[in-house]
């Protein structure tokens, strides 16, 4: 995967920083040096940012764009387009200069702007003959989609009609099967709401938790810790005791009062023992 960073034409950071790249640009055919490492890098908020679609930072012909290659860099996955990374140092490779049309498209047939792919009306897409905006799959009329065919957001499968899908054929939310018309399905051809297996018209009542059978009434009342929606970097129990290290004490309380909660089961899924939650709960 080419990586790219889209600077301003004075060298300097775009969208804010005020980092200045002039030391570290190419000279000649001889690539730039290694930007300074920064420690403690998360997405949106510290290190240095780089994309896999360069049209999507463009704000106007005079950005400056470099193919990069980066050291510690963090990968998140996420549901439609993941249109940027972080990383703790990079070092520019070479310039890239697109051949723009008066609407900074690089495609074809483009009534949108900042397009590399052809038959776009949106803005900033990579594929084809999109409607919306910020897609890298085609045919799409919904926004940020990396899959085809979608008229709704965030897809990263095939004809969905619905949001976050990322199976196929979803009209419904948030699915990771094919054909359903509910919502937080796994399986496939449920019309009902949350189903792991197939043709499920209702919404079950009892769900799993812990291994254990819970009201999802119930579980839907709880209060849940904050730590343990955190960022997934390269090593999934990493980076869940990586949040849960910089944590509250009343955060961890809401954990162990969860229906259900066992310790082995929490620390076989996390990584995080009885021993370090104790320690939290001091």
């Amino acid at each position: 995967m080419k990586l790219y960073k889209v600077i301003s034409e004075n060298l300097m950071a775009k969208d804010g920083g005020s980092f200045d790249y002039s030391k570290y640009v190419p000279k000649g055919e001889k690539k730039g040096k290694w930007t300074p490492k920064i420690k403690d890098i998360s997405l949106c908020n510290v290190g240095y940012h780089v994309t896999p679609y360069w049209n999507m930072f463009l704000d106007n012909e005079s950005n400056i764009i470099f193919e990069v290659e980066c050291k510690g860099l963090i990968i998140e996955k996420g549901i439609g387009v993941v249109d940027k990374f972080v990383c703790e140092s990079i070092r520019f490779v070479k310039q890239i200069t697109p051949d723009f049309d008066k609407k900074m498209n690089t495609g074809n047939s483009n009534t949108g702007n900042w397009n590399t792919g052809d038959n776009n009306t949106g803005d900033s897409n990579t594929g084809f003959r999109n409607t919306g905006d910020n897609n890298t799959g085609d045919s799409n009329t919904g926004d940020s989609n990396t899959g085809n065919w979608n008229t709704s957001d965030s897809n990263t499968g095939n004809w969905n009609t619905g949001d976050s899908n990322t199976g196929n054929w979803n009209t419904g939310f948030r699915n990771t099967g094919f054909w359903n018309t509910g919502d937080r399905n796994t399986g496939d051809w449920n019309t009902g709401d949350s189903n792991t297996g197939f043709f499920n018209t209702i919404t079950p009542e009892k769900i799993l938790v812990f291994n254990g059978e819970c009201d999802r009434e119930i579980w839907n009342k709880y209060k849940k810790p904050n730590f343990i929606y955190f960022n997934l970097k390269e090593d999934y129990k990493k980076s869940f005791v990586e949040s849960f290290e910089k944590t509250t004490k009343e955060d961890v309380e809401l954990l162990v009062k969860l229906p259900n909660f066992d310790y082995k089961i929490f620390e076989e899924i996390s990584g995080i023992s009885k021993k370090m939650i104790m320690r939290k709960l001091k």
